[in-house]
């Protein structure tokens, strides 16, 4: 005859409020665990799944001890222990299940015959640590309908525990519904597999060794342990959730900064339902405000109507395909404003094979800016090349090659675009041969690590057989260490330049040709005086040397006499030779004193035939210049004649006044100054080609005579002079550096 039992309603009651606190507990842990990483997770799911465990233990075992009997009933502490052991070990199963990343099918179905398993394994051995006067029997139906019950319940219990496993959801009603649940359906099993039990009186003595009754107090001190480690841990995992949340504000804070700074917002869409999410800065950059809910009808209300249709077939394909894309278009912002904006977008896809897009929306509207900015740069810098027909390029130290040209540079150098940046051999192929060694000599290919600067010109044979000149200036680029990085450099066509110099050159010596015709008298006169007191003094010495008595030592002092006048007059005609030799300018340390001495004895038969007088004040010790003789010669010739020229007519004192002096910024002042009639009315027109006021005048003299000067690096002006007469004035540097 079995005996018959009763349930302490209170304890059962008891028991059920465990079992909803333990699955609350295990709701609020399994977030935790989800949430931590590294040794801070395995510590989570040990002592959760320790605290989730001691909880539905204590469920069971208050469960057990709401159940009376009528005789004494004791339990093996051992038995009891394993049985503890069971269900944290269940529950570490269901908090490791719940906290992964994904929860397949046969993941979590594996997970709930583990924990539905432990679950009942720690409840048979629980009834098994029962000593009583009594043998138990089980309803085998029973009891494999309660393991089932354990597996179904494990089930729902692992579903719930992932649904609400992350801490942003389910911290209130939700939560606390779902372990209701949980905590009702957990019971359900304990109590089927207690219905599955029942007892036969036995007259066999009890083994109640290691074996303990368990009082009302004990009772209620199994419930305050389990109250007080299900409370700690809820407590723990607050504590921790607060300084989690805490660093999660920090960090979106730190996030929606970073975004604002940046103009990046970011973005979740699920194309199959149409949802969208959008952060702060992206609602900031289409400028809607944060009530509103985005969709893609409003992100194409903000489309520039040019970039709508394809914006919207980027949105169709990518929700049709599920692949990333990226794409730029326009935003035209409600004052009218224009945005650009680079969308770009990864796909995900969750268990179901449902896509979701993550990306981020970066307002570019200032790198387009300064994109255009340096488009239209780059333009004008190209058609300023083209205009001034200079190119650009770029020679890397350490390649030994050219890494850049410019559009120009491949123009100037007759190199098509296409095939790239020619080797230095090729560009040295279209060097004039005669130049080809001095170009590699003074430009940096030899010895480019000592950085020097250069500045070279140089023909260029194109392959039509034309021919340019060039001129090639380099610069070296050093890093902070001093060492040569590379040499940046410009080419400049200078073609039209040395035609115009070299028509300039033969202007000139049409100008000194013309000058010297009409100086023919006067240079015949002064040629003439030496050949002529030559002449005498060869009489001289014939009468000396027929005598009777020779005179040698007259003879002698005769024969030096013609010596002297013949180099006077070879010296004469040497000057007059150089103005008619027409050759390219030669740059070299020049006697400036020395220069104005010569002219003034080539010119002193004019200013004899004139009477006027030829006055020096020449100052002692100036620096040399550099520069070309003949034509500095030119240049002097031209003013003194100009002067000669303005005294001829006039009534009164004719005078001529050359001086030199020193200047400031290292310069010397050359002023030639006469009596003459004066500067014309139109005194700013008399440097201009082909103004003059002489009757046979050509026009030229002043206007050559100041590009001289130029090409020197100094000026040339006039100025009326007090009462009569004109000055005019040039300047030389005179630090210049001798060409090497």
């Amino acid at each position: 005859m079995n005996l018959i039992g009763s349930y302490s309603y209170a304890l059962v009651a008891l028991s059920v409020l465990i079992a909803i606190v333990a699955a609350y507990a295990a709701l609020d842990l399994a977030a935790r665990v989800t949430a931590a990483t590294g040794w801070t997770r395995a510590i989570w799911l040990l002592g959760g799944g320790a605290a989730m465990g001691i909880g539905i233990w204590s469920m069971h075992y208050i469960g057990m001890l709401a159940f009376v009997l009528p005789i004494p009933v004791a339990y093996h502490w051992s038995t009891v222990l394993l049985s503890l052991i069971a269900a944290i070990l269940a529950s570490v199963v269901a908090l490791h299940v719940v906290s992964r990343q994904n929860m397949s099918g046969s993941r979590v179905v594996a997970g709930s015959v583990l924990m539905g398993a432990g679950i009942a394994g720690m409840h048979y051995i629980g009834m098994a640590a029962m000593r009583l006067p009594a043998v138990s029997h089980f309803n085998s139906f029973v009891v494999v309908l309660s393991v089932v019950l354990a597996v179904l319940i494990s089930l729902g219990a692992l579903s719930i525990a992932f649904q609400f496993r992350n801490e942003k959801r389910g911290i209130g009603w939700e939560k606390l519904a779902g372990a209701l649940v949980m905590g009702a359906a957990i019971p359900v099993m304990h109590y089927t597999g207690m219905a599955a039990a029942s007892f036969t009186p036995s007259s066999m003595p009890v083994d109640l060794s290691h074996a303990a009754s368990i009082s009302v107090v004990g009772t209620a001190g199994i419930a305050a342990v389990t109250f007080i480690v299900l409370g700690l841990a809820l407590l723990t995992s607050s504590v921790d959730r607060r300084f989690a949340e805490h660093k999660l504000q920090r960090s979106e804070a730190y996030l929606a900064e970073a975004q604002r700074l940046s103009h990046t917002g970011s973005f979740g869409w699920r194309p199959a339902t149409g949802e969208i999410a959008w952060s702060d800065e992206t609602l900031r950059i289409f400028q809607y405000d944060r009530t509103t809910t985005p969709t893609v009808e409003l992100i194409l209300q903000r489309v520039h109507p040019d970039d709508a249709p394809l914006v919207r077939e980027t949105i169709d394909r990518a929700s049709q395909d599920g692949k990333d894309f990226r794409h730029e278009y326009r935003l035209v912002m409600p004052d009218g404003a224009v945005k650009h904006v680079d969308v770009v977008a990864h796909a995900l896809s969750d268990q179901s094979g449902r896509i979701e897009f993550v990306g981020a929306v970066m307002d570019v509207s200032d790198r387009k800016r300064a994109e255009e900015e340096l488009r239209r740069s780059e333009g004008y810098l190209a058609e300023a090349q083209r205009l001034t027909r200079t190119g650009i390029w770029a020679w890397s130290v350490t390649a030994r090659r050219s890494v850049y040209w410019s559009e120009e540079n491949y123009r100037l150098l007759a190199f098509d675009p296409e095939g790239g940046i020619p080797s230095d051999e090729a560009f040295y192929q279209r060097v004039h041969p005669e130049d080809r060694d001095r170009v590699r000599r003074e430009v940096f290919v030899e010895t480019p690590e000592e950085g020097s600067h250069f500045d070279v010109e140089f023909r260029l044979v194109l392959p039509d057989g034309a021919m340019k000149y060039v001129r090639s200036t380099g610069h070296p680029v050093r890093n902070k260490s001093g060492d040569v990085l590379e040499y940046v450099g410009t080419s400049i066509d200078v073609t039209e330049r040395k035609r115009a110099e070299e028509a300039q050159e033969e202007l000139a010596h049409v100008n000194r040709v013309t000058t010297m015709g009409e100086l023919t008298a006067s240079l015949a006169h002064e040629v003439n005086q030496p050949i002529t007191a030559a002449a005498t003094d060869a009489n001289a010495c014939l009468r000396w040397l027929t005598r009777d008595d020779p005179d040698l030592e007259e003879a002698r002092a005769a024969a030096s006499r013609i010596v002297k006048d013949a180099m006077r007059a070879a010296d004469i005609i040497g000057r007059i030779r150089l103005f008619f030799t027409k050759s390219p300018p030669q740059r070299e340390l020049v006697d400036i004193n020395e220069v104005i001495r010569e002219m003034v004895v080539l010119l002193r038969g004019e200013a004899t035939r004139y009477a006027i007088s030829v006055r020096t004040e020449l100052a002692a010790d100036l620096r040399q210049v550099v520069g070309d003789r003949v034509q500095l010669q030119q240049v002097m010739m031209n003013l003194m004649m100009n002067s000669a020229d303005a005294m001829k007519n006039v009534d009164g004192t004719r005078e001529l006044a050359i001086t030199s002096q020193p200047a400031d910024n290292e310069e010397l002042l050359v002023s030639v100054s006469d009596t003459g009639i004066g500067l014309p009315p139109q005194a700013d027109q008399i440097f201009k080609a082909f103004f003059t006021t002489k009757l046979h005048g050509t026009g030229m003299g002043l206007s050559i005579s100041r590009s001289i000067v130029e090409s020197h690096g100094g000026r040339l002006w006039a100025s009326a002079n007090s009462p009569r007469g004109a000055s005019f004035y040039f300047t030389l540097p005179s630090k210049a550096q001798l060409p090497a």
